[in-house]
C-alpha cells in the first residue's frame, strides 16, 4: 500500500555519537527486520540529517515508513542525528531541516500545522526533551524567512530568535 503523506514526523536518533550515524541506523533497522526500501536501505525514516547537515534519503516519499506506529502510511519521517535530551541540533542540521520541510510541505500540500515530534503519537520523548513540541514548526518558519531577499535584518533575527526560544523549553510548557 502506498504512503500518502499528510504530515511530517520529526525524530532524533537518541545517540550523542559525533560521527556519521546513517550506516549504524541502517544496520540497526536491518537487525530489527525493517524492509529494504527501493533506494536500498533498511532505515525506517524517509530522510536522515547528519550533524554536519548532510541529507540522505532512505525511502521514496510514496514508500511506507517504519518510524511511527499507526502513522507510517500517512506521513514522512525525518530523523536528525543526535540525542536532544543532552545536546542541541547543530545549525547545519537546522538549516537542512528547514529547507527539506519547505520542499516537502509544498510538494505534498501539507500545512505547517501538520509538523510533529514523534512523541505526539507515542509515549516517547523523541525528538528530545530540550526541544519544544513546536520547535520543528519554528525551524520551518525560520527557513521561510531566510528565503526572502531584502528582508529586514531585524525580522531575520526574530526568526532565528524564535528557533532558539523553542530550544531549552520543556515540552509541557507553552512557547511564550
Amino acid at each position: 500500500m502506498p504512503n500518502v503523506p499528510n504530515k511530517l514526523i520529526v525524530h532524533h536518533t537518541a545517540s550523542a555519537y559525533h560521527g556519521s550515524q546513517f550506516d549504524s541506523v541502517n544496520a540497526y533497522h536491518k537487525e530489527r527486520e525493517f524492509y529494504l526500501s527501493s533506494l536500498g536501505f533498511y532505515v525506517g525514516y524517509h530522510y536522515f540529517i547528519e550533524k554536519d547537515g548532510s541529507l540522505r534519503q532512505a525511502k521514496e516519499d510514496h514508500e511506507e515508513g517504519c518510524h511511527t506506529i499507526g502513522q507510517n502510511l500517512q506521513s514522512i519521517g525525518i530523523c536528525l542525528a543526535g540525542k536532544f535530551n543532552v545536546e542541541l541540533p547543530t545549525w547545519p542540521q537546522i538549516n537542512t531541516l528547514g529547507k527539506l520541510m519547505q520542499t516537502l510541505l509544498q510538494q505534498h500540500q501539507i500545512a505547517v500545522t501538520e509538523i510533529y515530534p514523534h512523541r505526539k503519537f507515542q509515549s516517547k520523548d523523541c525528538y528530545g526533551t530540550l526541544l519544544h513540541d513546536l520547535w520543528a514548526r519554528c525551524v520551518y518558519i525560520y527557513s521561510v524567512l531566510q528565503g526572502f531577499t531584502g528582508l529586514d535584518p531585524a525580522i531575520a533575527n526574530a526568526g532565528k530568535s524564535l528557533v532558539l526560544r523553542a530550544m531549552w523549553v520543556p515540552p509541557t510548557n507553552p512557547l511564550t
